[in-house]
């Protein structure tokens, strides 16, 4: 540790030592410091330390310390940022997931949650009172910057993003103040996040369900250029002949399953009550091709994140990548077949998400509010020696799916699932762009919040 850091690091432990607060600080010398700085996207960025604060208190008083004294903070809420950006080099910090509590109202219609907790925890504290609220697909996720930034995932067509949940917030601003936020902040925090300030509390609605019904289909793949294709075909047909239910989602996935190889294969959930209807339309997805794994069992929310969270590995290689499609083309799945086909190996994989018959809401920025499909690339490995073979791939498969479907490609794209370098704002949010500028002016004037995502200026 160089000696300016060492310093800096030393006046933060005597600064927490005499001041009332309960924050935990690990420091780079604790044999704990390694698991605790853990991230899906690993990265060779040490932190000054890590603070984690137990309350919003705690929230204020390292959030003022560090503007009075110079010090770079950067906000993790779960630490499954595609591009590593919550991990900042000789920066402090400030892991909020001990700030995990959730408080249903009276009415059961919304609840209150703390800036740091993460799926596996709010789905199981809101099951055990027969409620769900939408949610990603892996418990380890923080629901803060899932939600704020967009919030694509099982419940999108039926009870709509996880920006769409939020009702309310409470943040830290840069000078260490609690805000309450009013409509115009919070108007910019539905799709621009953290970059106001320190989220510490989101009001957010709450639906009253005990269980969703899931099934993994699989579908025969010894040719793969028919099995994405003929899907399509078949999805067309159907969606022409009846309307699709809202409570079926359906993500497209071009997958390696030990035993199997390389598949297409459908992740299909059902988000209402009747499970018999459910497993009615799972089946009718199920005949659009030759599907030989059909299984549709229901499960709480919570065990659905937490059986996801096997696929994952903390401390992964490389990043994400994304693009939006404006529909699903013969074209797009000749490509996606293809790069099934020449999937590298090591976990990587194609995933499609469907936003289906969107509600407009001009009370956030998100921008696609149209639908489309969200193209994600999970090129984050355990395997190192498949780092730059992930990227390559990634790449090439972007490559084609411009140059030879270029109308159905999007300005727009899933802000969560880029990197700086490849963000262009302006097209991201669209005619949202200049309001979520103007409010980044307004209310955070000296970019305190700089290494919030999105970073609007450098």
């Amino acid at each position: 540790m160089a000696a300016d850091t060492a310093a800096t690091l030393a006046a933060l432990e005597q600064y927490l030592d005499r001041t009332p607060c309960d924050v935990e600080l690990i420091t780079p010398s604790m044999p704990e410091f390694e698991g605790m700085r853990a991230c899906y996207v690993k990265r060779d960025h040490i932190p000054l330390a890590i603070a984690r604060p137990q309350t919003c208190s705690d929230v204020r008083v390292l959030v003022r310390y560090c503007v009075e004294n110079n010090v770079d903070f950067v906000i993790r809420t779960g630490g499954h940022d595609c591009a590593g950006r919550s991990q900042v080099h000789d920066a402090l910090t400030i892991d909020m997931r001990d700030i995990k509590y959730v408080r249903v109202s009276g009415d059961q219609k919304t609840a209150i949650v703390g800036g740091g907790i993460i799926f596996r925890d709010l789905a199981r504290i809101l099951g055990e009172r027969g409620l769900i609220t939408p949610v990603g697909t892996v418990a380890s996720v923080g629901y803060v910057g899932w939600a704020t930034l967009g919030g694509y995932g099982p419940f999108s067509t039926s009870h709509g993003l996880g920006v769409d949940q939020i009702v309310g917030a409470k943040i830290v601003n840069a000078k260490g103040k609690f805000v309450d936020v009013g409509d115009e902040l919070l108007k910019g925090i539905r799709g621009g996040g953290g970059i106001f300030g320190v989220i510490v509390e989101l009001t957010i609605k709450v639906y009253p369900l005990k269980d969703i019904l899931t099934s993994l289909l699989i579908f025969e793949s010894n040719d793969l250029k028919t099995a994405w294709t003929s899907y399509f075909d078949g999805y067309e047909k159907l969606a022409a002949e009846q309307p699709i239910p809202r409570a079926l989602q359906l993500q497209l996935f071009g997958i390696e399953l030990p035993n199997m190889g390389k598949v297409f294969a459908i992740g299909a959930t059902w988000a209402d009550a009747d499970h018999e209807e459910g497993k009615k339309w799972i089946n009718k997805i199920a005949s659009l091709g030759n599907c030989l794994v059909n299984n549709p069992e229901p499960r709480s929310v919570a065990a659905y994140c937490e059986f996801n969270e096997r696929f994952i590995t903390y401390g992964s290689y490389g990043r994400g990548y994304t693009l939006n499609v404006e529909k699903y083309t013969p074209k797009t799945a000749e490509i996606l077949a293809k790069y099934t086909a020449s999937l590298p190996g090591g976990g990587i994989a194609i995933s499609l998400h469907m936003l289906r018959a969107p509600e407009p809401n001009e009370n956030s920025v998100f921008g696609p509010r149209v639908e489309h499909h969200m193209i994600e690339l999970v090129t984050p490995t355990p395997v190192k020696d498949l780092e730059a073979k992930g990227a390559e791939w990634a790449h090439e498969l972007m490559r084609e799916l411009r140059e030879n479907d270029p109308e159905n490609i999007m300005e727009s794209a899933y802000v969560s699932l880029l990197d700086n370098e490849d963000s262009d704002y302006r097209k991201i949010y669209g005619s949202h762009f200049d309001t979520l500028v103007a409010l980044k002016k307004k209310y955070d004037p000296d970019n305190v919040f700089k290494y919030a995502v999105p970073r609007l200026f450098t």
